[in-house]
């Protein structure tokens, strides 16, 4: 790490026709070493004379027009500066031209008397979300820290792919598994959905350079425990699908919870039309019978169509409605614990009191199951033969 030593010139009062130059020693790594001497070099000038360009650009675009003899004298404190690089207060509404009272200097704290908590640039959530320069290792870790710890940590952060670089991160478990998370989240659906491919492709792009195998052989054999190993921590940080047919994951369990109540609403309406779904005679009524509330139109004409087509359609919304049976009963087994212990909103279709959205799903599932078992053979052998692989493994098990 190269210690950088230059002169920057200190602003000091307007009575001081002489302002000091006072020299500042900062260390920082080669990286940004070279970019320092590149930027100097672009620009023409001493590495000093540039970051005094930087310090003034950057205190202008934070304080507007504070001027630093305030700060020098002590009229200013840490918190105002932060108020004023929020515009929660502005230069004017600070009392600058009067003495410091004594009781509000014991409860301020001034930029003299103030020591940083971190060595890092310290961001925050909206810095992270956003497109932004790569950020070191140490800021990252600092930022997935539980709040309780100075960190920002929650299953909501959002960390932008261009803040970290591909071989930022080092075999440090819990941060790094947190940071390759919240960059998951910045990738995620609308819907808070992250497709399993989409968190192999994370672990590939930022965490293969953590093995340290030597041979080509061992390189391989490493590649594949880093791949089983960041894939299940960031895991670990996600909520499954609950869908069987779905190879991906929510980001929160807020979103998770969201779709169990969808399926607990599927369920109840599984059980609500499980009579006429299951008999084609009363099926077909009811569809001659539906009607567009604002166009007054059938929905689906099958006046014109043959039996056979009828059946066909028939046959299509019987699948669907055992697709939704099988995924509905796959979530009762699954997330039963949270069914139980959750606050759902949910009813049993014969009016029957249940306790818990767990006891509704299941009730109102057993009644749909027991219209599909007295369909006749060769329809629930058409409608078997249909389903996925996944659903059929549901539907078929006790």
């Amino acid at each position: 790490m190269a210690a950088t030593t230059d002169t920057v010139q200190i602003h000091q009062p307007n009575s001081d026709p002489h302002p000091k130059n006072v020299q500042k020693t900062f260390w920082t790594d080669t990286p940004n070493d070279t970019k320092l001497s590149a930027l100097a070099a672009v620009n023409d000038c001493s590495q000093g004379a540039l970051l005094r360009s930087l310090i003034d650009d950057a205190f202008a675009e934070q304080f507007d027009d504070l001027d630093p003899q305030f700060i020098d004298q002590g009229h200013v404190s840490v918190d105002e500066l932060h108020a004023l690089a929020t515009d929660d207060t502005t230069v004017d509404h600070l009392a600058l031209e009067s003495e410091i009272d004594e009781c509000e200097t014991a409860e301020t704290e001034t930029v003299a008397e103030y020591e940083p908590d971190s060595y890092y640039l310290t961001v925050t959530p909206d810095d992270l979300a956003e497109p932004g320069p790569e950020l070191e290792w140490e800021t990252l870790r600092d930022a997935v820290k539980n709040p309780e710890d100075g960190g920002y940590w929650n299953d909501e952060l959002e960390i932008h792919d261009s803040r970290v670089g591909e071989e930022t991160l080092k075999a440090s478990h819990r941060p790094a598994a947190r940071i390759l998370t919240a960059l998951a989240h910045s990738n995620a659906y609308e819907n808070g959905i992250l497709p399993k491919a989409m968190i192999d492709d994370l672990v590939e792009t930022y965490c293969l350079h953590l093995t340290n195998r030597v041979t080509n052989d061992e390189q391989e054999r490493g590649k594949e425990h880093i791949r089983e190993t960041y894939r299940a921590l960031i895991t670990d940080h996600l909520y499954e699908n609950p869908s069987p047919t779905a190879n991906s994951y929510y980001c929160s369990k807020t979103q998770l919870q969201t779709r169990l109540q969808a399926e607990v609403d599927t369920a109840q309406a599984v059980a609500e039309c499980a009579d006429t779904i299951t008999d084609f005679d009363a099926w077909k009524e009811a569809q001659e019978m539906t009607t567009d509330a604002d166009t007054r139109e059938v929905t689906i004409d099958i006046d014109g169509a043959t039996d056979d087509e009828v059946r066909r359609l028939w046959h299509s919304d019987l699948v669907s409605w055992v697709e939704d049976l099988a995924r509905a009963k796959h979530v009762g087994r699954r997330h039963a614990a949270d069914l139980r212990s959750g606050d759902y909103d949910s009813t049993h279709v014969n009016g029957d009191t249940e306790t818990t959205a767990f006891n509704a799903l299941h009730a109102n599932l057993h009644d749909a199951r027991a219209a599909f078992d007295e369909l006749s053979a060769d329809v629930k052998v058409e409608v078997i033969e249909a389903l996925d692989d996944a659903l059929l493994a549901v539907i078929t098990s006790s």
